[in-house]
C-alpha cells in the first residue's frame, strides 16, 4: 500500500471544550484519550477537514483488507454526534450500520462518538469479529487499537492526511510500525498519507515488553502482552530470530523494508476459542493462548512465518481490487491462491529448505493440508471463482485458502523447477513479480495468469493454471510428488501411536476451552482399550496439560517419546447427568493397525532425476 512521507502541523492535544480550538485544514485530526475509559467505551474526537458540500457521509467499514468478512464495524459506534464552530449540533442520519449522514457540511467543524470494543462488547448481531482484527479496551491495562475499529473516511476523502493523536495512561507505549511523529510521556501523534496507511497500522497499547531485532537492513519490533508474564518479548524474540534470518535468505538476502512489528497478545481466556493473527504490510497482529514462551515455539514460527511473508503479497504484488480497496462495497480479487495459498507454502518451504524442521515433520504438514483439502472442502469450486465470492456464496470454502492454495503453490514450484531444471522457482517468480509491479502498482485481475507465462517465459504454465487454479480438476499430487522422489499413497493400512482419537475428531468446547471427543467415529482401538467416550474433554496425558495452550505439544512429546506396553494415564472430564467429572483412564500403550489416507514417504530407491529435483525444491541455491 502507499506509503507517503508527511509534513505535519502543530496540534493541540486537548479538544475537551470548544473554547480551545484547533484549526481545520485539509487533514483529519482525531483525538482519543485512553485514560478516560467510561463503560468499557473510549470516546472518538475529531476536527473534520474542510467540507465543500452541503452534506457529507461519514464511513466506518464494513470489511478490512485480510480479512474476509463483512464485519460492519459501525455497529460497534455509538452517540455519534456533529457541530459547527461554534459548538451547534448539526443534524446527522444514520444511513445503515456503518454510514452517517451530516447536513450542512461545509460548517462541519467536529465529529464525537463512543466507540465500544469487540472483544467483549454485548452481543450485536452480526459477523463474529475475529480477535485479531478486532478491537479491546482494559483500563489501565491493554488496548488493542486496529485502527478501523475506531476511525472512519468521509466519502471521496480517504487519500488525504490522517494525524491522530492519543493521551495514554502512565508508563503505556504504543507499539506499531508507525513513527510517532511526537512523543511524550502523556501522549503520542500518529499520521499516515491515508486511509489505506492507516488501517494499515494497528497499536497495541499496553505497559512495554518490547525487544527489537536487526534482520536483513530492518528494524524488526517485538512486543508482547502476557497478562501472566508467561512468555516475554524477548524470549519470542529468540525463538523467531532464526526463523526471520531464514525468511531473509528465502527472500534474496534482503527485506523491502524497513521497520516491521510483531503486536503480540497472550490471552488466558480465548473468548470464542480461535486465535490467530492478520496480516498488515509492515505489522501484524497477534492473539494467542496464554503459555510460556517454549511452549507457543513451532506455533509462533508458523504462523509467524506466514504473517511475515506478506511484505511480498499483497505488500508488492496485489490487484487493483486491493490497491484501491473499497471498505464498505468491497469486489473481491480471484487471486486468494497467491495472497494467502503462496504465502502459507512460503512459509513451510522456507522452514523445511533453512532446516527449521525435518523433513518428516514437513511431509505430515503438507499430508494434513491434503487430508483437509479432501475432507473439509468442495474440490469442484474453481479456486477462482472461490476467491471471487468468497464474501457470501463460498464464505464457507474460505479456510482451504491454507490447505488447497498452499498446495497449488507446492504444484507450482515444483513444475516450475522442472521445466527450468531446478534454476527457477516460486521464489524467483514472486522477487519478478515484485519487481515487475511494486508497491504502487496493481494489476489487473484477468492478467495475472498470462503475465506470469510471460515472466516465466513457460507457455506450459498457462495451461496449469486453466486446468487447476481456474478450472476443478484435481492437482496432480501424485506426479507432483513422484517427480522429487516421494511416494504419495492414497489409503494404507499402518499401525500408528495415537492418544486414543484421531485429532479430526477434536473439537473445542467455546464455554470451557476445552478441547473435546467429537463423536465415537474418531475413537480407534488403543482410546476404546482407555475408555474414552464421545463428549469427554481432555485434562491431562501422563501428568502433562492437555489444554488448549499445551495440547500440541503434549501430543507431540507423546508421539516421539512413549514407548508400546508403558503405562498410559489419561485424564478426562465427563458429563454424568448433570454435572461433569474428572475421570482418569489408564491402559498399557499399544498401537493399533489404522487406515490413513494421503500418506507421504520418501521413495526407497529415487532415481538420479528424483534426487536431482528434491535437491533444488529443498535446498537453497548456495548449499
Amino acid at each position: 500500500m502507499k506509503k507517503t512521507i508527511l509534513t505535519l502541523c502543530a496540534l493541540v492535544m486537548c479538544v475537551g471544550s470548544f473554547a480551545q480550538k484547533v484549526t481545520q485544514n485539509a487533514s483529519y485530526q482525531f483525538f482519543v484519550d485512553l485514560t478516560t475509559v467510561k463503560n468499557d467505551k473510549l470516546e472518538v474526537s475529531l476536527i473534520a477537514p474542510k467540507i465543500n458540500k452541503d452534506e457529507i457521509t461519514y464511513n466506518l467499514p464494513k470489511i478490512v483488507p485480510g480479512t474476509y468478512a463483512n464485519y460492519d464495524f459501525g455497529r460497534y459506534i455509538t452517540d455519534f454526534k456533529a457541530f459547527d464552530a461554534a459548538g451547534k449540533a448539526l443534524k446527522v442520519e444514520k444511513l445503515d450500520k456503518n454510514s452517517y449522514k451530516i447536513a450542512k457540511a461545509k460548517s462541519l467543524y467536529k465529529i464525537t462518538y463512543l466507540v465500544d470494543d469487540t472483544w467483549d462488547s454485548p452481543e450485536i448481531s452480526g459477523e463474529y469479529v475475529f480477535e485479531p482484527a478486532g478491537t479491546d479496551i482494559e483500563k489501565d491495562t491493554l488496548f488493542a487499537v486496529n485502527t478501523h475499529g475506531f476511525f472512519g473516511y468521509f466519502d471521496n476523502l480517504k487519500n488525504v492526511t490522517y494525524n491522530v493523536n492519543f493521551s495514554k495512561p502512565k508508563g503505556f507505549y504504543g507499539a506499531t510500525s508507525m513513527i510517532a511523529s511526537k512523543s511524550d510521556a502523556s501522549s503520542d501523534l500518529f499520521s499516515a498519507g491515508n486511509y489505506n496507511d492507516l488501517v494499515d497500522a494497528p497499536i497495541m497499547y499496553s505497559k512495554p515488553d518490547t525487544t527489537v531485532l536487526k534482520v536483513g537492513g530492518a528494524d524488526i519490533l517485538i512486543s508482547v502482552y502476557s497478562p501472566n508474564k508467561k512468555a516475554t518479548s524477548a524470549e519470542i524474540a529468540a525463538n523467531v530470530k532464526t526463523l526471520l534470518e531464514a525468511q531473509k535468505e528465502y527472500l534474496g538476502g534482503t527485506l523491502p523494508i524497513k521497520k516491521y512489528a510483531f503486536l503480540i497478545i497472550l490471552s488466558d481466556n480465548l473468548k470464542n476459542g480461535s486465535y490467530g493473527a492478520l496480516e498488515h504490510s509492515y505489522s501484524s497482529f497477534y492473539y494467542l493462548p496464554e503459555a510460556s514462551a517454549e511452549e507457543l515455539s513451532q506455533t509462533v514460527k508458523d504462523v509467524c512465518a506466514h504473517e511475515f511473508f506478506h511484505i511480498v503479497t499483497p505488500l508488492s504484488i496485489h490487484a487493483e481490487e486491493i490497491g484501491n480497496f473499497d471498505f464498505n462495497k468491497p469486489k473481491m480479487s480471484k487471486h486468494l491462491w497467491m495472497y494467502e495459498g503462496m504465502t502459507e507454502y512460503a512459509a513451510g518451504h522456507m522452514q523445511i529448505m533453512y532446516d527449521l524442521i525435518p523433513l518428516g515433520q514437513y511431509l505430515n504438514m503438507l499430508r494434513n493440508k491434503i487430508n483437509n483439502m479432501y475432507d473439509r472442502y468442495d474440490e469442484k469450486v474453481p479456486f477462482t471463482e472461490m476467491s471471487a465470492d468468497v464474501l457470501e456464496k463460498y464464505k464457507d470454502q474460505y479456510p482451504n485458502v491454507y490447505e488447497k492454495g498452499a498446495l497449488i503453490g507446492l504444484c507450482l514450484d515444483i513444475k516450475l523447477r522442472q521445466l527450468s531444471k531446478g534454476a527457477y522457482g516460486t521464489q524467483n517468480l514472486m522477487r519478478d513479480l515484485s519487481k515487475y509491479y511494486g508497491k504502487e502498482k496493481s494489476f489487473k485481475d484477468p492478467e495475472l495468469f498470462d503475465k506470469i507465462t510471460e515472466i516465466t517465459k513457460f507457455p506450459e504454465l498457462r495451461q496449469f493454471f486453466t486446468k487447476y487454479v481456474e478450472g476443478n480438476q484435481p492437482l496432480p499430487l501424485e506426479e507432483i510428488f513422484q517427480s522429487v522422489g516421494i511416494e504419495f499413497q492414497k489409503e494404507a493400512k499402518v499401525r500408528e501411536k495415537s492418544i486414543g482419537v484421531s485429532v479430526y475428531s477434536l473439537g473445542l468446547n467455546q464455554e470451557s476451552k476445552a478441547i473435546y471427543i467429537l463423536d465415537d467415529e474418531g475413537i480407534d482401538a488403543f482410546g476404546k482399550k482407555l475408555g474414552l467416550k464421545a463428549g469427554d474433554e481432555f485434562v491431562s496425558l501422563n501428568d502433562k496439560a492437555l489444554d488448549l495452550a499445551n495440547f500440541r505439544n503434549t501430543r507431540m512429546d507423546f508421539m516421539q517419546n512413549a514407548k508400546e506396553n508403558e503405562a498410559i494415564n489419561i485424564v478426562v472430564m465427563r458429563k454424568e447427568g448433570d454435572k461433569k467429572v474428572e475421570v482418569k483412564l489408564s491402559a498399557p500403550l499399544f498401537i493399533p493397525e489404522i487406515t490413513e489416507k494421503n500418506l507421504l514417504k520418501p521413495v526407497a530407491s529415487p532415481s538420479e532425476a528424483q534426487v536431482t529435483l528434491l535437491k533444488a525444491w529443498l535446498s537453497p541455491a548456495s548449499k
